[in-house]
């Protein structure tokens, strides 16, 4: 009988006839059908995987560490916490009311989406990202020097440079000469100003008014204001919160079910609900934008989204195998090389292997020939130096 030499070993292939698994010719190599705590080097060798051990028993999930900043944060129950990997320990920073999280980076601070909102850090304090549209104002008449006619007046909530969305116009007459325009009640603590805006008599144009604390409750206007500009968001909403986040060319993106969200540009608390959204035919199963789109898992294919702003953007099927749910995660030009065409790519797991998704919209399945059979109801997947490693839910 024949020998057969083990070294140096291809990978893995669960899909070729025995026959096929020993490689000859100028460059010999043998492929193995598993390959438990080892791993195979590009030069074909094996070596032990390193030992793990358990750090803690706090029971911590959707673990995610900021390159930017070097911190750690995670979900504990349903609360967002920032994690301590010295010992383990943490501060709480926020009440997410549910499980789930989905983390990024927007304008140099770290956010979190979950079931209540979505959620930002500065390094001290987490506090809401949206602000939701305040309530339309009480208008009454009041003495004073104002030209008579019909005057309108809205409101807008502040959170120090931030604003909200602008309330509907409340109309009323300066029967005598002076109007108090009170304001609506918040019920966000962070809040901590109001804009209020007002037209000329018989106008339909909002022109800034002045700034005054949520805790003033009303303005007195007893003569013509010196106005100032147009509102600059009105008929928006708060940017809904979702299972994937993610932030792309100056908007921030979320998905509910099979919704993809955007917010306005440079103003990322904000989105139009009559038009700042994709609806695609599926439930969505991950969300990764590269340069040129917007990849996008669906229950049984996968979607690339091409272009640069959510009016442009043309939906493409593409054939593959199913992408687990969760599993897709942005890697590097430099980690993929020629594959990458020298721009980060999306990479996800399905079930004949790791995808690599450029910027172009190309889809790479790296394993196809070989793997086969992966099956997870859900998965997260992270680099580690120059290795990938995905962390799956059985299915």
């Amino acid at each position: 009988m024949a020998d057969t030499r083990l070294m140096p070993l291809a990978g893995i292939n669960n899909r070729a006839e025995d026959a096929a698994l020993v490689r000859g010719g100028d460059s010999p190599a043998v492929w193995v059908r598993e390959a438990l705590n080892v791993d195979i080097t590009e030069t074909g060798r094996l070596n032990m995987r390193g030992q793990v051990r358990a750090v803690t028993q706090t029971p911590y999930k959707h673990l995610w560490f900021s390159a930017l900043h070097g911190d750690l944060f995670g979900v504990l129950g349903t609360r967002w916490v920032k994690i301590h990997p010295d010992d383990w320990s943490y501060e709480e920073l926020a009440d997410l009311g549910g499980s789930w999280a989905s983390h990024c980076v927007i304008d140099q601070r770290v956010a979190v989406a979950g079931a209540d909102g979505i959620f930002v850090y500065d390094g001290t304090k987490a506090e809401p990202l949206q602000m939701h549209t305040p309530g339309m104002p009480a208008v009454s008449d009041l003495d004073g020097s104002l030209p008579p006619g019909d005057y309108g007046v809205a409101v807008s909530w502040l959170r120090g440079s931030l604003e909200s969305s602008v309330s509907e116009v409340a109309f009323g007459p300066a029967q005598s000469g002076g109007l108090r325009v009170s304001f609506p009640f918040s019920l966000d603590d962070s809040v901590t100003g109001v804009r209020l805006y007002m037209t000329k008599p018989g106008s339909r144009e909002l022109q800034r008014v002045g700034d005054y604390l949520v805790s003033a409750q009303a303005a007195d206007v007893v003569a013509p204001p010196a106005l100032g500009g147009s509102p600059e968001f009105q008929h928006l909403d708060a940017m809904p919160s979702g299972r994937f986040m993610h932030h792309w060319r100056g908007r921030l993106l979320t998905c509910t079910a099979r919704t993809l969200h955007f917010s306005k540009p440079m103003a990322v608390h904000l989105h139009d609900c009559r038009h700042d959204f994709v609806q695609l035919p599926q439930r969505i199963t991950f969300v990764a934008p590269v340069e040129g789109g917007i990849w996008v898992g669906q229950v049984d294919h996968i979607v690339f989204l091409s272009g640069t702003q959510p009016d442009d953007l043309v939906v493409r099927r593409l054939a593959g195998q199913p992408p687990i749910q969760g599993s897709a995660t942005l890697v590097p030009a430099e980690q993929l090389g020629e594959l990458a065409g020298g721009n980060a790519a999306a990479l996800w797991l399905s079930a004949n292997g790791y995808v690599v998704g450029t910027s172009e919209g190309e889809i790479v399945e790296l394993h196809r020939t070989v793997l086969t059979g992966i099956a997870a109801t859900a998965g997260a997947t992270v680099l580690v130096g120059e290795r990938l490693l995905t962390v799956l839910q059985p299915a």
